[in-house]
């Protein structure tokens, strides 16, 4: 875990250091744009040590109170894009939360600590998933989704993508899409690669479906320039 703290406050260095470029959110957005975006998957009291993808629900307050008390202004994911797109000015400290698979930690664990610190955040959502032994209710995500929590897609069955052949792909993300409205009324419109895997088919796909982006595993910044199909996440171990 002191390493996992250790990543994450060298994380709020480089966003301290790219507050230069950021402007008040009523001022006119002319110079670049910065945001960092963090991915967590399972956030639980006692995560098991052996499996890098569970995490500590004591050091995930710790982050999220580390974040409130700084002055971090969590986005929604239309904010997200519409300041990538400059069609919003960019708040002073942006930053993305996203959580991948619905798994049935968020909505006893992780949610309370959102609300508690006036957060919002982005469940990526696999929809066979979704009611599963492990998984989030249909009730409870619609009632994150009525709270702060954006619902968007992260496929069917959670696949390599890469794997597969373009009509399966776009079976794999077109059927979520309509699972997920049927279950939200709303229809995603960003995408996240399960395993980070993908190829120039799932792009295509994604640009067929009149997805806005995508939503990789590997670090960096958000920028304006970033290809909206190789978006940057910093994965929270």
């Amino acid at each position: 875990m002191k390493k996992c703290k250790g990543l994450f406050m060298a994380l709020i260095l480089l966003l301290i250091a790219s507050n230069q470029y950021q402007l008040p959110a009523s001022a006119k957005q002319t110079e670049k744009v910065e945001i960092p975006v963090l991915l967590y998957h399972v956030v639980k009291p006692e995560p098991d040590p052996n499996n890098p993808y569970q995490f500590s629900l004591k050091e995930f307050e710790k982050h999220m109170a580390y974040l409130h008390e700084n002055g971090y202004r969590t986005l929604t994911m239309k904010q997200y894009f519409n300041i990538l797109d400059k069609k919003a000015a960019m708040p002073k400290k942006p930053i993305l939360l996203t959580f991948d698979d619905n798994s049935n930690d968020f909505y006893p664990y992780v949610y309370p600590v959102l609300q508690k610190y006036g957060m919002k955040a982005t469940q990526f959502t696999v929809s066979n998933w979704v009611d599963g032994s492990w998984n989030m209710t249909s009730n409870e995500l619609l009632t994150v989704m009525e709270n702060g929590v954006d619902i968007q897609n992260h496929s069917v069955t959670h696949p390599a993508l890469a794997s597969l052949s373009r009509d399966q792909q776009y079976t794999e993300i077109n059927e979520a899409t309509k699972a997920l409205k049927d279950l939200t009324g709303r229809t995603t419109n960003t995408f996240a690669y399960p395993y980070g895997s993908y190829n120039s088919d799932t792009i295509s796909v994604l640009e067929e479906l009149g997805f806005k982006g995508a939503f990789k595993v590997g670090g960096g910044l958000s920028t304006d320039q970033s290809d909206r199909y190789e978006l940057p996440r910093n994965m929270i171990l």
